[in-house]
């Protein structure tokens, strides 16, 4: 994800352009201006289909019709992106709620007890993660107790894996005495929230925008550039280039935007930082159960430690 200061202005838009949506909007860019240019050349000196008849609220019309349809599907893909944060939100809040539980009735007279959620917890959220970005890499993973690695790595859907770690030590603890029912109650509710916060995630990163509804725009696109040089080329002249490149480049722009924010969990620039929320919540965790981590480990959870590629 790309951190920057939201007054620094020219910091945002460099670094905006340096990523690889402005690489594909630059290269759909290049084809709009051989077409523009051919046309406008090709218009001006030699050829003569320029739509002179044509009313300027039809251009007009079309404009803003694609314009509602533009805002329409960026909101869309925000609102996907803003989710998935809420519940990354979520996940962070449920996880710390957990440990100060566990750390609360366990105390210091059972420190192998702490140490195993101390690690259980931190594993989730790597676990989630990976599993939303389709990695099957363990190596940010604590071995809780020896073989529980290697148990995971069995499970097709790790975060259940981690999940049902958890729920069996606790069922354990609630046999051998140390949690009361309540305090189990208390306890299932918040473990449930893990494989919510789960679903939820998995219901944004399987459905799509709807493949009809996102050619359709981008059909849409291509049709409002392709007419939009004959329509404005007697009033424009030479100037239809520059004209017709600047309504390229937003509408262009705008598309490729919502295309990379609606799927929030991969690697992207704008991309949620998945890395550091893990971080933040193994962190937390640790801390709250009185484990000190290294300070690597702990700026790896703060906001300056994302590097902008």
């Amino acid at each position: 994800m790309i951190v920057y200061k939201t007054h620094n202005w020219f910091h945002a838009i460099w670094h905006f352009h340096t990523g690889a949506t402005a690489i594909s909007l630059f290269k759909r860019l290049a084809v709009v201006l051989i077409y523009v240019i051919v046309v406008t050349v090709g218009e001006l000196n030699f050829l003569d289909i320029r739509l002179k008849n044509t009313p300027t609220e039809f251009l007009s019309t079309m404009g803003i019709l694609l314009s509602l349809l533009i805002l329409f599907r960026t909101n869309t893909a925000y609102d996907r992106f803003y989710e998935g944060r809420r519940t990354w939100g979520t996940l962070i809040n449920t996880c710390r709620n957990l440990a100060v539980y566990y750390n609360a009735i366990l105390g210091d007279s059972r420190p192998v007890d702490q140490l195993f959620f101390t690690k259980v917890i931190s594993n989730f959220p790597f676990a989630l993660k990976n599993h939303l970005r389709d990695d099957r890499n363990f190596d940010e993973f604590d071995e809780t107790t020896p073989g529980t690695l290697d148990m995971l790595q069995r499970f097709d859907h790790v975060p259940n894996g981690v999940v049902s770690q958890l729920r069996n030590r606790t069922e354990q603890l609630y046999r051998e005495g140390i949690i009361s029912d309540a305090q189990l109650i208390n306890l299932n509710s918040m473990i449930t929230i893990l494989l919510d916060v789960t679903g939820i995630c998995e219901r944004i990163k399987s459905t799509p925008i709807p493949f009809s509804y996102n050619l359709f725009i981008k059909i849409f696109i291509a049709f409002y550039i392709m007419i939009m040089p004959f329509s404005i080329i007697v009033e424009y002249g030479y100037l239809t280039i520059p004209a017709v490149m600047l309504v390229s480049y937003i509408m262009v722009g705008l598309e490729l935007i919502g295309e990379e924010i609606e799927e929030p969990f991969g690697l992207e620039r704008n991309n949620l930082p998945l890395n550091q929320l893990s971080q933040v919540i193994r962190v937390s965790v640790h801390e709250i159960f009185g484990y000190n981590l290294p300070k690597v480990e702990k700026d790896a959870a703060k906001l300056g430690f994302v590097i902008v590629t």
